[in-house]
């Protein structure tokens, strides 16, 4: 039987990362992530090398590299992480007070060396030959695995970072971020800073995309929206925002139509229902560019000033309050979100459209078929099936109550 690219991965370099646990050098995400950095000219070594200490996440299949040539440097690449839960955020601080002060034996679970990773040329153009440190995170397990590298001068200070990816349902979305990097820099935004486009590469090889960053370890990031979020949103909003929603319907159309045989005939029908009852009000509701993964994670506050970055799943015309209701459902458990749609609605009438519940239930309706319709179609996407959504039953609960509760008129 002939072998598939992960199988040829795996072949390839198994036989270099036998320092690593059983559970990590045999998983197929981690053989992908070798096979990226392979497109980069960076191979693992049984010797010599720069040594990398290899951090499990304690849910799903996914990992952390962090260099082990200064101390200060492994614990800078901690900042990789933004944990959420409690439990999260204390596991971050023992790693990286054992990064910096204790025996690094005992750091992450097993060593791998690779070579040519700092060298690597897009790194050293894109950030002046100041690239001194490189920590690299094999990507979270799913339909858009994507590898993400975390580059840091001499002294361990966060330059900036680069994702990469050879998979072919991957790569459209890091090109649809470069668009809207050089288009944000366009809009000129005052309430938040986004990243700069350093570097793009976009071959046969690999989409390579590079930024830099504010990152530093006084970043934070809120699990709740404050005033700084609100204030990025609206401007966002007032420098993109048209009135009109039927592209948004007809993209509706078509997407549903292309992952009918994944979402199943209870998903089409749920969705035909949304854009029959929003098709006489489409004129009326207003559409923006969004971010797309508006979320805790994907944002920071460095000095009280927001920062947004990935921006791979940006939209030009998803309508207003889109952000807000992804940034807010984020953080809430799935089986809890259908309990939220009052609140939602509510603050969505009361941030984004002036007290009218009707067009803030309209919004919120329209929001959640472009998010299940965009989450089926990364399925399709990877051939991967509707019940790996473990979500799907609570989004359409939470699209049937809206439907139902006539208050779209």
């Amino acid at each position: 039987m002939a072998l598939g690219p992960m199988s040829k991965d795996l072949q390839r370099y198994s036989a270099h990362v036998g320092s690593l646990p059983e559970c990590v050098r045999g998983a197929s995400q981690f053989c992908e992530f070798l096979g990226d950095m392979a497109a980069l000219g960076v191979t693992p070594l049984e010797r010599h090398g720069r040594r990398y200490a290899v951090i499990a996440a304690r849910s799903n299949r996914r990992w952390w590299l962090l260099p082990l040539d200064r101390r200060r440097a492994a614990a800078m690449s901690l900042e990789m992480l933004q944990p959420v839960t409690p439990v999260a955020q204390v596991a971050k601080c023992a790693a990286s007070t054992l990064a910096r002060f204790g025996p690094l034996r005992f750091l992450g679970r097993g060593r791998i060396s690779l070579t040519g990773l700092s060298e690597q040329a897009d790194l050293q153009l894109a950030f002046r030959g100041n690239a001194a440190h490189v920590a690299c995170f094999t990507g979270t397990d799913g339909p858009h695995r994507k590898t993400a590298l975390q580059i840091m001068d001499s002294t361990a200070n966060i330059l900036g970072y680069a994702k990469l990816s050879r998979a072919p349902h991957v790569r459209p979305y890091l090109r649809n971020e470069a668009r809207v990097l050089r288009q944000l820099s366009e809009l000129d935004l005052r309430s938040a800073d986004v990243p700069e486009l350093l570097r793009f590469r976009d071959d046969s090889a690999v989409t390579l995309l590079i930024t830099d960053s504010l990152k530093s370890a006084a970043s934070a990031a809120p699990l709740v929206l404050g005033p700084a979020h609100l204030a990025f949103l609206n401007e966002l909003r007032n420098k993109s925002e048209r009135l009109g929603a039927e592209p948004t319907l007809q993209w509706l159309r078509q997407q549903t139509a292309r992952v009918a045989q994944t979402a199943g005939a209870a998903w089409v029908r749920l969705l035909d229902q949304v854009m029959t009852a929003l098709q006489p009000y489409a004129q009326s509701i207003p559409v923006c560019l969004t971010h797309g993964d508006f979320t805790p994670w994907n944002s920071f506050l460095q000095r009280g000033r927001l920062y947004v970055f990935d921006w791979e799943y940006a939209q030009q015309a998803w309508p207003v309050g889109f952000d807000l209701v992804h940034f807010h459902l984020a953080t809430v458990a799935p089986e809890a979100q259908p309990s939220q749609v009052p609140t939602l609605v509510e603050t969505l009438s009361c941030t984004q459209f002036e007290g009218n519940k009707t067009l803030a239930t309209r919004s919120l309706l329209l929001s959640l078929a472009c998010h299940a319709v965009f989450y089926i179609g990364r399925l399709h996407e990877a051939g991967q099936q509707l019940e790996e959504w473990p979500g799907s039953a609570m989004r359409a609960e939470m699209i049937e109550h809206l439907l139902g509760s006539g208050a779209l008129q």
